[in-house]
C-alpha cells in the first residue's frame, strides 16, 4: 500500500510541476491551473487503500481556450483467504488524459476539437480512445448559472480486457453546468455520450464544491462510466464516489 500512496503523489507532484512550468510561460491571467487528491484508507476485517488525483489546466487566449485533465484512480484492498494468509489484491488501476482545444467564434460560440485516452486494467474496456470535432455553444449565460455543450463527429476505437478491439465512427455530444449555489459554493454536472456502431460511452460527474480559502476548495463527486457493449459477466456501469481537496494555482 506505501507503493500505491508513493506512485500516486508521484504521479500529481510531476503533473502539477509540469503544468505550474507551463504556467510561468505565459501572463498569468491565461492560465487556471489546479490539483485535486483524495484518499480511503478502510481497516478490520477487510483493509482497502484508494487514492484519486486529478489535475486541470485551461489556457484561455484571445481566439482560443484550451483545456487538460490528467486522472488517476487506484484501488488495493487487503483480505484474508482461505489459508488465513492475509493478501492484498489490487481491484482499481485507471489513468485518462483528456483535451480540448476550442477556437472562439463568438463570446458564446466555438469550434473545437477533442481527444481523450483511458487506460484501465479492472474496467469494461482496457484502454478507450476517442477523438472528435464540431460545434461549441453556450445556451444558458447567467450571472450565478452556466451551460455549455458540444456536439460533432469523431472516431472511437476501444480495446477490452480479451484483447478485442473494436473502431468506428462516432458522435460525441457532452454538456458541462455550473451552478453558483453561493459566494462559497457551487454545483456541477457534467454528462457526455460518445455513441458508435460498437459501443455506446456514457459519463456522468455531480460534484458540491466548497472554497476552503482563495485558493483550496473541498469537492464530494459522484462519477459513473457506462458502456453498452461488454462481455459476460462484466458490469455495464461502474460508480465512483469521491471527497478531494483541490489546490489552485
Amino acid at each position: 500500500m506505501k507503493n500505491l500512496y508513493k506512485l500516486s503523489c508521484l504521479t500529481l507532484a510531476l503533473a502539477s510541476s509540469y503544468l505550474s512550468a507551463q504556467e510561468t510561460e505565459a501572463p498569468a491571467s491565461n492560465w487556471e491551473v489546479s490539483s485535486e487528491l483524495g484518499a480511503l484508507v478502510t481497516t478490520g476485517n477487510t483493509e482497502s487503500t484508494s487514492v484519486v488525483t486529478k489535475v486541470t489546466a485551461i489556457h484561455n487566449l484571445t481566439e482560443w481556450k484550451n483545456k487538460y485533465t490528467l486522472a488517476t484512480l487506484f484501488r488495493e484492498n487487503e483480505t484474508v483467504n482461505d489459508a488465513g494468509e492475509r493478501v492484498t489484491e489490487k481491484t482499481a488501476q485507471q489513468f485518462a488524459v483528456t483535451a480540448q482545444g476550442d477556437y472562439k467564434l463568438s463570446d458564446t460560440s466555438a469550434v473545437f476539437a477533442f481527444g481523450s485516452y483511458t487506460d484501465d486494467k479492472f474496467g469494461a474496456f482496457a484502454k478507450y480512445l476517442s477523438i472528435a470535432a464540431g460545434y461549441s455553444f453556450r445556451p444558458v449565460a447567467q450571472e450565478n448559472l452556466t451551460l455549455d455543450m458540444n456536439v460533432g463527429p469523431g472516431f472511437s476505437q476501444g480495446e477490452k480486457q480479451n484483447g478485442t478491439k473494436e473502431d468506428g465512427f462516432v458522435v460525441r455530444a457532452s454538456a458541462d453546468l455550473s451552478w453558483k449555489l453561493s459566494a462559497n459554493a457551487k454545483f456541477t454536472q457534467n454528462v457526455s455520450v460518445e455513441h458508435a456502431d460498437f459501443n455506446t460511452r456514457t459519463t456522468t460527474e455531480s460534484a458540491l464544491v466548497s472554497n476552503l480559502n482563495s485558493s483550496m476548495k473541498m469537492k464530494f463527486g459522484f462519477k459513473t462510466l457506462t458502456n453498452s457493449d461488454v462481455d459476460e459477466g462484466v458490469d455495464k456501469t461502474d460508480t465512483e464516489t469521491s471527497a478531494t481537496i483541490i489546490v489552485s494555482f
